[in-house]
């Protein structure tokens, strides 16, 4: 699926042009740069990083903040408001430490069958 461009509007809120706005999906591959997926309904989210006051910038300052593009279940689920690289590597080590030890097998409980 082709990802749609924003709309002027959106463009302007972050103050990207469609030039810089396209640059940054040829960077990413034409994808989501978390997921590395496509997203289903053809729009990737903007993301920014939510500094103080960015309201109030100027267009042409609020593209520094610019992060990247997100498919919408990647922004509001794992870069969401608050995100900082602390906290994304504090993730990143929990789900390390239950890697080293869960169980190994990947077997499935499956309760005992009632009798009739």
């Amino acid at each position: 699926m082709k990802v749609l461009a924003p709309s002027p509007a959106t463009l302007k809120k972050y103050g990207l042009s469609l030039e810089e706005w396209q640059a940054i999906l040829d960077r990413q591959g034409g994808v989501c740069f978390v997921c590395e997926q496509e997203p289903t309904k053809g729009r990737l989210c903007i993301d920014h990083f939510h500094v103080k006051k960015w309201k109030k910038m100027p267009p042409e300052q609020r593209k520094l903040y610019v992060r990247g593009l997100l498919c919408f279940r990647c922004n509001t689920t794992f870069v969401g408001r608050g995100i900082n690289v602390r906290r994304a590597q504090r993730v990143a080590d929990y789900l390390q430490n239950y890697e080293s030890i869960r169980p190994k097998d990947d077997t499935v409980w499956k309760p005992p069958k009632e009798k009739k």
